[in-house]
């Protein structure tokens, strides 16, 4: 079975992506809305086929960068920029804003591969991901 990922955004219908080249399309196009608004875009994503059984993302994608928060049932992992980066960075979670520590920005292109292990993993990615940190708060 191919494993479908449901991203839920702002724009109403949720995306679903099969395969790297639709989560590719799905990120330029959620990008691009960020283009065009204050601040950028946040959704959330889980497993199609079965999605309170598997951890689910919260992801921001921004023009140039974004972050990930993986939300397991025993674990909290993030992406991690600048650890020393202070403050914290508003996205817009469906209309409403977002708070997201600065330091858990990182580039797009660091959101991409972690989405696409998301992806290949069927929701399981795995706990060496080089781009996912366990939270200090989680």
């Amino acid at each position: 079975m191919v494993t479908r990922l449901r991203i839920s955004h702002q724009r109403g219908k949720p995306i679903l992506a099969a395969s790297v080249a639709e989560l590719d399309a799905a990120i330029d196009l959620i990008s691009g809305d960020s283009a065009r608004q204050e601040c950028p875009s946040m959704v959330e994503i889980t497993i199609e086929e079965d999605p309170y059984g598997h951890a689910y993302i919260d992801a921001g994608i921004g023009v140039e960068q974004g972050f990930v928060h993986l939300n397991g049932p025993d674990t909290y992992r993030t992406t991690v920029g600048d650890p020393n980066a202070a403050g914290t960075v508003l996205y817009d979670c469906c209309g409403n804003g977002e708070d997201v520590p600065a330091r858990e920005e990182v580039p797009l292109a660091t959101v991409h591969a972690v989405l696409a292990a998301f992806l290949a993993h069927d929701g399981l990615i795995p706990d060496d991901h080089p781009d996912l940190h366990l939270s200090p708060t989680g």
